[in-house]
Formats: structure tokens, sequence, C-alpha cells
């Protein structure tokens, strides 16, 4: 796990090595041909069984509980589902952890705040980049680790999002560009929220000062 936060002036702090990475050195653009074949294949199976099933409980699906259909228009305000927002969570916890200083960027709420942006902006490129982006943030997980990112150790997140920073140059993968993104975002919402800015950067706000000492270098006055 990072070792110390990352600060508003360097966002390449923001991941840093693990000792011994065992994902170090590979070949991103080589590796994601074989993982989103993989990904590829499994869709093309799932698809009859997953048509099959959804004639056989379409009666079913058609009487919704009212409770459900408003549960599903209060989750239809925010940008990410469940799922996408769990994941965002333990990403930039990834990024900016909890330590003894400071809470980390759960504590913050930081992907409340993405969440925030991503709903109210015009930008539908920059929207559609994080949905695509979160979905190969998973299928990388499940290739390097086995598992889906939530489901993997701190140090499998930390080995798998330095594989993308050191790759950041490779702006045309999707997946980069998601993780260069997300770490701007992360490390802006973490240093304006009431935690990163109070609690991390010590901030104590305007203070009068109630005597004006000057300068100790006469010297330096009289220059």
């Amino acid at each position: 796990m990072p070792s110390e936060k990352p600060t508003g002036n360097s966002t390449e702090d923001a991941v840093r090595n693990a000792p011994e990475n065992p994902l170090s050195g590979v070949d991103l653009r080589q590796d994601r041909r074989q993982w989103l074949k993989t990904s590829a294949t499994m869709i093309g199976a799932s698809l009859l069984p997953a048509t099959a099933i959804a004639g056989e409980t379409a009666p079913q699906a058609e009487a919704k509980p009212a409770a459900a259909a408003a549960s599903e228009g209060k989750s239809a305000a925010r940008f990410f589902t469940p799922a996408q927002h769990a994941l965002v969570e333990e990403l930039t916890e990834t990024i900016i952890p909890e330590d003894s200083h400071s809470g980390g960027a759960k504590a913050a709420k930081v992907a409340d705040t993405i969440d925030q942006y991503l709903r109210e902006t015009y930008d539908e490129s920059d929207k559609a980049v994080w949905r695509e982006g979160l979905r190969l943030i998973d299928l990388m997980s499940q290739h390097y680790n086995g598992k889906t990112f939530v489901n993997a150790s701190p140090e499998e997140r930390v080995a798998m999002l330095t594989v993308l920073s050191e790759n950041s140059q490779l702006t045309e993968l999707t997946e980069v560009k998601f993780f260069n993104s997300l770490k701007e975002l992360t490390v802006g919402c973490y240093y304006t929220s009431k935690i990163g800015i109070h609690d991390d950067l010590q901030y104590k706000g305007n203070r009068v000062i109630q005597e004006y000492v000057g300068c100790d270098d006469q010297d330096a006055a009289k220059a």
C-alpha cells in the first residue's frame, strides 16, 4: 500500500510501486489483447443461457414490486450503479488510503464527489470513458489476479494500478485514459474535502495576526 498520501502538486505519487511488484514491466498493450479476447469469449458463451433464462423469467419480470421501481428511480439520480460506486471507492482508497495521520478517500467520500461531477458534466465522452474504464479495470483484475478489483488484496490492487501508472502515456487506450482521469479527480476531490484540507493538510484557515513582529535581521531590514 502507499506509505504516504500524494500531494496536489504530484499526481504521479498517487500510486506507488509495491515491493517486488509481480506485474512490473508487463507489456500492457500486448496483455490487453489476451484479456479482451478472453472477455469476448466469455460474453459469447453466456449469450444462449442468458437468452433462455430471460425467456423463462419474462412473465415474472413484468410484475415489478412498487418498492423495487421506487429504488430504481432513486438510483437513476446517480451516475454510478451500486457495483460501480463500490469499485470507485476501492480505486480511490487505493490511491489515497487512510493512515494514522488522516482518513483516506473513502472517509472523504471522494466517490460521491466524482459521481456528482460525472452526473452534472456535459462532456459525454468523459462519461463514456468512465463507464468503459470501470469495465476494463475489472477485466484487467480478472486477468492479472483471477478476481474482481474489489475482491483483490491491497497488494494486488496496487500492483495492477502501477501497471496503468507506468503506461500513463498510452492515452489511446481507454483504461489508461480512465486511470489518468481517476488520479486527477481523486486527488482534486480529496484535497478540496474537509478531511483533505483540515486533517491531512492541517489548514487552519485565515487567522488574525495579533502583533506584527517584523524582521529580526536588522541588516536585511535596512536593505
